[in-house]
């Protein structure tokens, strides 16, 4: 199997992947945001005044931090902007630019998170590489995902 993709970086499944791959931390952020602006607010029910300062810190991890993550991780993937060729074969996944290639062997990933319009192989719990599927028919999908399950990966669709 050889799957040769080329494409630029797309902001919006930019930001899904992202969204995808810090689920969890962003998700302890804002729990944590709103448990911080409902003891503000249970604090102003019981007569001791609003808390300013954990009101501030509640809304900073409920809306802030999630907001910051994922802006600036869509902007670091889109400041790059270049041309891109995404390599799928037996040996595993490559890309490369005008300036750089880098290759990763199926070893290398722990997991493969099928999204709408990307393969995002996984290969930490923060660390991933999304692929764009725009070029691909149903059938090479298939075909990438068994050829990763082949390999031990974790095979998720959402």
């Amino acid at each position: 199997m050889f799957l040769q993709i080329t494409a630029r970086p797309d902001p919006r499944l930019a930001a899904t992947a992202l969204r995808h791959g810090l689920r969890r931390p962003l998700l302890i952020a804002r729990v944590a945001g709103w448990a911080a602006i409902g003891l503000a607010a249970l604090h102003e029910l019981t007569g001791n005044g609003l808390d300013i300062p954990l009101l501030v810190l509640g809304v900073l991890l409920a809306v802030g931090i999630p907001l910051l993550l994922i802006n600036t991780g869509t902007r670091r993937a889109l400041d790059a902007g270049r041309l891109t060729t995404y390599e799928i074969s037996d040996g595993g996944v490559a890309l490369s630019t005008a300036e750089s290639r880098h290759a990763y062997a199926w070893t290398a990933f722990t997991r493969v998170d099928n999204l709408a319009g990307q393969l995002v192989f996984g290969r930490t719990r923060a660390r991933f590489l999304p692929v764009p599927t725009a070029g691909l028919t149903p059938a090479q999908i298939e075909e990438v995902l068994g050829t990763a399950a082949g390999h031990g990966l974790q095979i998720r669709h959402s």
